[in-house]
C-alpha cells in the first residue's frame, strides 16, 4: 500500500510542478492531465507487475525450503543437491552430488507438479 501512496504523492507533486511553471490554457492543462494520467498507469502497471514477480519468487523459495522440487532450465531443482544463495536469488549445485557447480537463476524456475 506504501508503494501507491508514494505514487499519488508523485503525481500531485508533479502537477504542482507544472502549474506553476506557467499551465494557463485550458488545452495546456487538458495535456498535463492526460500526460501524468498516463504515467501514472505505468507506473501502476509496472509497480502491480514487480509485485507479482516478487510474490512468485518468495513462494519458489518457500517451497524450496520446504523441500519441494522446482523445475529450472528442465532441472529438477531440490534441497538435496543444491543450495539457494539469497544474495543472488539462485541455486547453486552441492559438492559430491551430480549436479555439483550448476548454477541456476530463481528466476528461470517453476514448481514441479507431482
Amino acid at each position: 500500500m506504501g508503494a501507491w501512496a508514494v505514487l499519488l504523492l508523485v503525481l500531485v507533486l508533479l502537477w504542482l510542478l507544472l502549474r506553476d511553471f506557467g499551465l494557463i490554457g485550458l488545452k495546456q492543462k487538458i495535456s498535463a492531465i492526460i500526460l501524468l494520467g498516463a504515467l501514472g498507469a505505468f507506473l501502476m502497471f509496472y509497480t502491480y507487475k514487480q509485485d507479482q514477480e516478487n510474490q512468485n519468487q518468495m513462494a519458489l523459495q518457500r517451497a524450496f525450503l520446504r523441500g519441494e522440487t522446482l523445475i529450472c532450465r528442465h532441472v529438477h531443482v531440490n534441497n538435496k543437491e543444491f543450495n539457494f544463495v539469497a544474495g543472488t536469488l539462485s541455486f547453486l549445485g552441492k559438492k559430491n552430488t551430480p549436479k555439483q557447480g550448476m548454477l541456476l537463476d530463481l528466476q528461470t524456475c517453476m514448481l514441479a507438479k507431482p
